[in-house]
């Protein structure tokens, strides 16, 4: 059955939504497949590991971030109460069962969480500001799982 209108033009969403992910899916494929012939051939214009990624991105030095849309890690900004001194942290639920990125090594003071969010959101939101590209990958196809 087909309509006309906006009826119709919901309609072709829906039907083509299959198509479309498909079209993703092959998109997600090669931007991986690129990501490991980099990494093969030595050219040094790859970067990986969070806490790498994160100072390249820093110092703008990365075209496009090939986010895993699930990645573990919490961004946490911590300030120490006393100097006002602070650091960028980002952690996996492991180490932030860990004391020691929210004391003070020296004087044993609690430091101060002063932003806490997930990596992913955190990333989306001020990629643009590093003059990078985001490209999430899902564990959804083969290379990106």
């Amino acid at each position: 059955m087909s309509y006309g209108g906006e009826n119709g033009l919901s309609q072709a969403i829906t039907q083509s939504a299959d198509a479309l992910a498909n079209v993703r899916f092959v998109e997600e494929k090669r931007l991986v497949a690129k990501f490991f012939q980099e990494i093969s051939l030595d050219t040094g214009m790859i970067v990986f590991g969070v806490n790498d990624t994160m100072k390249a991105l820093e110092m703008s030095a990365v075209e496009k971030v090939l986010l895993y849309d699930e990645i573990p890690h919490t961004r946490y900004v911590i300030k120490n109460p006393v100097s006002g001194d602070t650091k960028t942290w980002y952690l996996t639920e492991a180490q932030e069962a860990d004391p020691k990125y929210f004391k003070d090594q020296e004087s044993g003071i609690d430091l101060e969480v002063v932003e806490s969010e997930p990596l992913s959101d955190w990333l989306c939101v001020h990629y643009g500001s590093f003059g990078a590209k985001i490209e999430l990958i899902t564990d959804k196809t083969q290379e990106g799982f």
